[in-house]
């Protein structure tokens, strides 16, 4: 079945699901204030399709849900991870299609997964299209509670943007240590590309590493000494150190002993 899309908005998601939507043989119709050749007005486009994409920011989805005008059987979507559908309230229905993925540059959506949350009326529709997206859906419960949708969407903030921050706090080392800060990332991207490939093929206990993974408490006393020599506060590395003790220990690497050592050692500098 070939359905009609409008998606209303047209940022950086919007950019990567149109042209996945056409490729998979869907029709749709952009839809935005000032549109161009070939576009809608939200109206129009909204009026004229079976399911509205809602591509716009999430400050502004409900207030974009109520200004349209819907009909019987039209489906609305956001794509946000944060909002909950009661955003999308005037809409007959409502469902979130929320794709795991950094867009960046011109990344397209195959091969993330997609939070898909809907109703049973409208969920194996929406994990189909996702198949034909190249995405591999990933059931949320619909209505989806406050609680989980907070902890859902701050675990997929802290595997993207997370990251970043744990690269800056490296980055200042870095620059302690008396390094060209120009080589940075070239330097160190790829030993954060090694962990997370060896985490895809064992695991995050497999693929653990350092001197926390070893028990080497002598190692890790001169880490915690370097970031007070440079003015840095401890409380990042201890905290992401007793987390990666937790790793280690579920691969069985450590003794009590160790882990023992380790603890309180993370305990005292924090």
């Amino acid at each position: 079945m070939v359905r009609r899309h409008a998606v209303i908005g047209y940022g950086r998601l919007a950019r990567a699901l149109v042209p996945a939507l056409r490729a998979a043989g869907e029709q749709v119709v952009v839809g935005r204030r000032a549109p161009a050749e070939g576009e809608s007005s939200p109206e129009a486009a909204a009026q004229a399709a079976d399911w509205v994409w809602l591509t716009v920011p999430d400050d502004h989805i409900a207030a974009t849900a109520a200004a349209l005008r819907w009909r019987a059987g039209q489906l609305a979507l956001h794509c946000s991870g944060a909002t909950p559908l009661a955003a999308l309230a005037p809409a007959p229905a409502a469902a979130g299609f929320h794709p795991l993925k950094l867009l960046a540059g011109d990344a397209g959506l195959a091969g993330a997964h997609v939070g898909i949350e809907a109703g049973t009326a409208h969920r194996p529709a929406l994990q189909a299209l996702a198949r034909a997206l190249g995405l591999v859906p990933l059931h949320l419960p619909s209505p989806m509670p406050a609680q989980a949708r907070a902890a859902y969407h701050a675990a997929a903030n802290l595997a993207a943007s997370g990251v970043l921050a744990v690269l800056a706090e490296a980055g200042a080392l870095w620059s302690a240590a008396g390094l060209e800060g120009d080589q940075l990332l070239a330097a160190l991207l790829p030993l954060a590309r090694g962990a997370l490939d060896t985490a895809a093929a064992r695991g995050l206990p497999g693929a653990v590493s350092g001197p926390i993974a070893r028990g080497d408490a002598g190692v890790l006393a001169r880490h915690l000494d370097a970031l007070a020599g440079a003015g840095l506060d401890v409380d990042l590395l201890c905290a992401l150190g007793l987390r990666q003790l937790a790793l280690a220990q579920a691969a069985g690497r450590l003794d009590v002993a160790q882990v023992t050592a380790l603890r309180a050692l993370l305990a005292a500098s924090s």
